[in-house]
Parts: structure tokens; C-alpha cells; sequence
């Protein structure tokens, strides 16, 4: 790691802060404008609708116009989104907020990853690229945590949080506008490369689809209905309690490749969803027990096994096919995972009839199916992992 992976670092772990400060608060965003569990899971999930096709897009721009002519702009959108949210005293500030926080992380991500591994020595990439998704994964728990202590200790609960925030991505905006381009301009071309590769669609329909879609199922419901199942189920009022739910589900999966750097990546991905669809079980048993603490520790298992789930995934999609085929079959990846966000939209307002217990009884359920189906149809169709092995130019 030179000065500059460094400096992309920190630009990157301060930006991702941002998008999951809501997840805390969400229980009272519903006291304060009476919302209902499906509209307040509906303002967490309405990020996805943005995130998607921007990321599909400006990944490619970068490509293009250079790292800091995406990021910055990128910088400029999450900050007004933070000020949007921190300022905010109607709902639908609240989700053009969230809406911004989608369009700023689908430019930001991917491109802010690439520029960490960009000025990384030839030899410390890997390391780079790794501790880059370590980097991001820790953002996005650190958001919630220090939320929730902000929240609960701090004044203006709903506010203070978003406007750090805002302040915070000063650091974010010298580090990228300080840190040397990597990337020479040559003409634009924009394409949306997505797809999977002629004869893997089997191994991913059945296998790394719905596995993906787990993970950001698992993920979704932790983050926006867990909290509400805590405060209204629970009785929890502690919202910084509430906020350790966020940072251990997201910062946990970054642990994945440090702590099993070799693992099987389709072993993996099966133990990860077999185990973390079963731990949503945890948070039922909290209630029935009376035990809070039943759900911390369900989030950090599900958190870390979700980082298993997308490390194998990653692996597979990165070894099993052409580098030119590799971008489109990890968009097509990324497509099915956050696309297992809207799911909890429908169980939100379900939970409105049902209550919050039985519809985490579905969610669990549901979960649990989506595993059974990855290890039983998808484990069989996809036997194993086969590297594929680039042509040797004739006369090398």
C-alpha cells in the first residue's frame, strides 16, 4: 500500500459511513412521522432503485474520463444527501435523501475500490483489493454504530449524525482531489456490460443468483426491520443497542478473507447460506427469551457468513470465466444481491397485519428455502469449481 492507496482508503472508508446512518434511526423516523413498517422499510430499500443503474453505468465511465472525475461528483451528491437527511422535517425529504445516497454510492463503490487497488504496488494488488472490501464493509458498520451512540447519547437524534457526516466528507473530498489520477482520458464510450457467459447459466441460476439474493436479503432485513422488531417487540429503547445490529452485520463480512483466505469458494458460499439463513432463527428466539443480546449475535454471524457467501462468489465469478467475460457475469452478480433488498418492502407491510414476529417467521422461512434450493439444486449442478485457463498466444 503506497501514501495514495492509502489516501483512496480513507476517502472511501469515510464515504461509505454514510448510506446505513439511517438504520438506527429508523424506529423513530416511525414515532415522529407515524409510519408504518412497510413505508419505513420501503424508505431503507429506496436506495436500491438508484444504486443499480448508476453502478452499472459510471463503472464503465470511469473507465473513460478518469477515477476523479466520477468520484468527485459522486463526493458532491452524498454530501447534499447527508445535509438532505440531517435537515430533513417531512418525509419526502427523507426519500430524496435516500434516493441521492443510491445514486452517490452506485458512482462511488466500485470506482473508489478500483482506486485504492490502482496505486497499489504490483505486488501488494491482492492485498489491496482486500483490504479495499474490508474498507467499505467497515464503513458501512461504522455508520449505524456511531449513529446509534450519537442518537441515544447526543443531542438532536435525528439530525446530528447526517450533519457529521456532511462535515466528514471534507476529508473524503481532499484525499480524492489530492490523490494523482490513475486512469488517462480517451473517448466516452458508455456501455452496460451484464450478462452471464454461454454455458454457466446453469451454476449461476441455480447457485449464485438466489445465493447472492440471500445475503442481501439477510442483510436488508437486519438493517431495516430487525431494528424495528427491537424497539417494538423487544422493548429496546437503547437506539445505541439498536445501531450495534448495524455495525456488526456489515463490518463482520469484511473479516471474510482475512480470516479463511483460502476456503473453498463453493463450499463457502453453501456453509455461509445454510448457516446465516438459520441464524435469523437467534432473533425469533430473542423475544421468545427476553434476550436482546440474542440478536447482537445473530448479527455478527449473519454478517460474517454473508462475507463467506460473497467471497465465494466473488472467487467463482473471478476464476471461472474469460477476463472479458468476468465484468458482465460480476454485474449480473451484483444485480441479483441487491435486488434481495425489495423482498423486506413486502414483509414490512405484512408485518402491519401479522405483526413483527410472524413476519420475521416468514422472512426466516423464506431465507431458509433460498438456502435449502442453493445447497440441493444448485450444489448438485455445480459440482465444482473449473479455473478457466486463458489461450497461450501461438509461438509464446
Amino acid at each position: 500500500m503506497t501514501r495514495w492507496s492509502w489516501a483512496a482508503f480513507t476517502a472511501l472508508l469515510v464515504f461509505t459511513m454514510g448510506t446505513s446512518i439511517i438504520t438506527p434511526l429508523l424506529p423513530l423516523y416511525v414515532e415522529r412521522y407515524s409510519l408504518g413498517n412497510g413505508e419505513a422499510t420501503l424508505l431503507f430499500a429506496t436506495y436500491t432503485a438508484a444504486v443499480v443503474p448508476t453502478m452499472l453505468l459510471v463503472g464503465n465511465l470511469s473507465d473513460s474520463i478518469g477515477r476523479k472525475r466520477v468520484m468527485i461528483p459522486g463526493i458532491i451528491v452524498l454530501t447534499t444527501a447527508s445535509l438532505i437527511m440531517g435537515l430533513a422535517d417531512d418525509v419526502w425529504m427523507l426519500f430524496l435523501g435516500r434516493a441521492l445516497q443510491g445514486v452517490a454510492i452506485g458512482s462511488f463503490l466500485g470506482v473508489g475500490t478500483a482506486f485504492v487497488v490502482d496505486h497499489a504496488r504490483p505486488e501488494g494488488k491482492g492485498w489491496a483489493a482486500s483490504l479495499a472490501g474490508f474498507g467499505f464493509r467497515l464503513g458501512f458498520g461504522l455508520g449505524p454504530g456511531i449513529a446509534g451512540i450519537v442518537a441515544e447519547y447526543g443531542p438532536y437524534p435525528l439530525r446530528l449524525s447526517f450533519l457529521g457526516h456532511a462535515a466528514l466528507m471534507s476529508i473524503a473530498f481532499v484525499a480524492v482531489a489530492l490523490t494523482p489520477e490513475t486512469v488517462t482520458r480517451r473517448p466516452v464510450r458508455l456501455r452496460i456490460r451484464i450478462g452471464v457467459p454461454p454455458g454457466q447459466m446453469a451454476a449461476f441460476a441455480t447457485f449464485l443468483a438466489p445465493a447472492a439474493f440471500l445475503l442481501s436479503f439477510l442483510d436488508a432485513t437486519l438493517l431495516s426491520l430487525v431494528p424495528l422488531y427491537m424497539a417494538e417487540s423487544l422493548g429496546v429503547r437503547n437506539i445505541a443497542l439498536i445501531g450495534a445490529v448495524g455495525f456488526l452485520v456489515l463490518a463482520m463480512g469484511g473479516l471474510a478473507p482475512f480470516l479463511a483466505p483460502r476456503v473453498d469458494p463453493r463450499r463457502a458460499v453453501m456453509v455461509g447460506c445454510a448457516t446465516a439463513s438459520s441464524s435469523l432463527l437467534l432473533v425469533l428466539a430473542a423475544a421468545a427469551l427476553d434476550a436482546p443480546a440474542l440478536v447482537l449475535v445473530a448479527a455478527g454471524l449473519i454478517g460474517l457468513l454473508n462475507g463467506f457467501i460473497l467471497q465465494g462468489a466473488m472467487i467463482i465469478c473471478g476464476v471461472s470465466v474469460p477476463i472479458e467475460e468476468r465484468g458482465k457475469l460480476i454485474s449480473a452478480l451484483y444485480m441479483c444481491a441487491y435486488s434481495g433488498t425489495l423482498p423486506t418492502v413486502a414483509i414490512g407491510f405484512i408485518s402491519q397485519s401479522l405483526g413483527l414476529s410472524a413476519a420475521l417467521g416468514i422472512a426466516a422461512a423464506a431465507a431458509m428455502t433460498i438456502a435449502l434450493f442453493v445447497i440441493l439444486v444448485g450444489g448438485r449442478l455445480f459440482r465444482v469449481v473449473t479455473p478457466h485457463i486463458e489461450a497461450t498466444p501461438v509461438g509464446a
